[in-house]
């Protein structure tokens, strides 16, 4: 008997009413993707995703659209890991998202981890535009597979599109596609010499990132035997770029916690607190 295929979905947007809250003005969702109770910080919307299902198998499908609108500040953070299950050749999942960020705007998107286990081909595709003075902090985490099946980079092939739009104008545009079987991992296996190692990278917008040499000069100096960091400037001048390599999922976590508080610090703006 065929599975039928789970095609969901999260249309959401973030707007400040007059009293100076954020609110979800707008929200939509369908299984696989569930959304938690917003949490109002005084200072930032939370919005917690779930996937309530056992994670994505073969034909499954997400959709979201993500609006931050004017003046509006959104943290949206994924308590759970997003697991990609064994599938059949010739199938995937796939993951579709989109968001857009208004002036003077404010959206963190800090999910859990990408799993992609045994077997599995999943394709996803990211787009973001932000208008001018709007302000990023945006993580793609992903593990080549679970330690505790011994699954290193066994997975068939993982398909990876981002671009980021600042002020209408490209910033960034990311394509690669793994195949581990085609030898196309090897720039991510072969660096730390870790037979799991974690990968993350993590977009950074602000205008206040431009001149401030002393929170590059931090970022640098989280160098660690445990990871590798390195950060670059994007095509535009207030969107920049770190990667992180790890060993394992502790000092991954080590490194990413360190940016982030080096970036509100820097943006003089308080973190929400994730509540996972």
């Amino acid at each position: 008997m065929l599975r039928p295929h789970v095609a969901g979905h999260l249309y959401a947007t973030c707007s400040r009413d007059q009293t100076g809250k954020c609110i979800l003005s707008r929200k939509e969702f369908k299984t696989p993707v569930h959304i938690s109770k917003p949490y109002w910080n005084g200072q930032s919307l939370l919005l917690n995703l779930m996937c309530p299902t056992a994670g994505m198998l073969a034909g499954d499908s997400a959709d979201l659209e993500i609006i931050v609108e004017a003046e509006a500040s959104l943290t949206l953070s994924n308590p759970s890991s997003l697991r990609i299950h064994k599938m059949d050749r010739d199938s995937d999942a796939k993951w579709s998202q989109s968001f857009r960020v208004e002036k003077n705007a404010f959206l963190e998107s800090n999910p859990e981890w990408l799993i992609l286990q045994g077997e599995s081909a999943f394709t996803q595709r990211t787009t973001i535009e932000l208008a001018k003075g709007a302000e990023l902090f945006f993580i793609e985490a992903i593990a080549p597979g679970r330690i505790a099946h011994n699954e290193a980079f066994s997975f068939r092939q993982f398909r990876n599109r981002l671009s980021l739009r600042y002020d209408g104008k490209l910033a960034l545009l990311e394509k690669h596609c793994v195949e581990p079987s085609q030898g196309t991992a090897t720039a991510w296996t072969n660096e730390l010499g870790a037979p799991f190692p974690f990968y993350i990278s993590i977009l950074l917008v602000s205008e206040k990132l431009e001149d401030n040499k002393a929170f590059w000069q931090a970022i640098h100096e989280l160098q660690d035997t445990g990871f590798r960091i390195g950060s670059s400037q994007l095509a535009q001048s207030s969107c920049w770029c770190v990667k992180i390599l790890a060993q394992d999922p502790i000092a991954a976590r080590k490194a990413c916690s360190a940016v982030r508080s080096q970036y509100y610090r820097a943006i003089q703006r308080e973190a929400a607190a994730l509540r996972r």
